[in-house]
């Protein structure tokens, strides 16, 4: 009997530890869509174009806090992703220089995050 129950809990303690996992994929999926769809947010961003040396700082800061975004990733394929986005916002010399880059910015985050 003593083994039946031991045998009971281990079976118990196994079915806690699937549904834990679970609800961690689950958590960890949620938390990289809100990511994602905070950086494409982020990479939306369209600068002013009566203001050009304003349109520069606005592009730096948002590229600022796409880099935020990728140090808070726990998936390395988006966090290289949103790394090489910021990159590229943070070397752009124009509101026109921008625009060309950000649709292929776009596409590569939004591959990363499996869209």
């Amino acid at each position: 009997m003593r083994v039946v129950g031991t045998l009971a809990a281990a079976v118990i303690a196994l079915g806690g530890l699937t549904a834990c996992d679970t609800i961690q994929g689950v958590s960890q999926t949620a938390d990289k869509v809100k990511l994602c769809a905070d950086a494409i947010q982020l990479l939306g961003f369209s600068p002013s174009s009566t203001d050009p040396q304003k349109a520069l700082e606005e592009t730096k800061a948002k590229a600022t806090e796409l880099e935020k975004l990728a140090s808070s990733s726990p998936d390395e394929q988006v966090k290289k992703a949103l790394d090489e986005a910021a990159k590229g916002m943070q070397n752009v010399n124009s509101a026109a220089d921008w625009v060309t880059q950000k649709a292929a910015l776009v596409e590569k985050v939004s591959t990363a995050c499996g869209g």
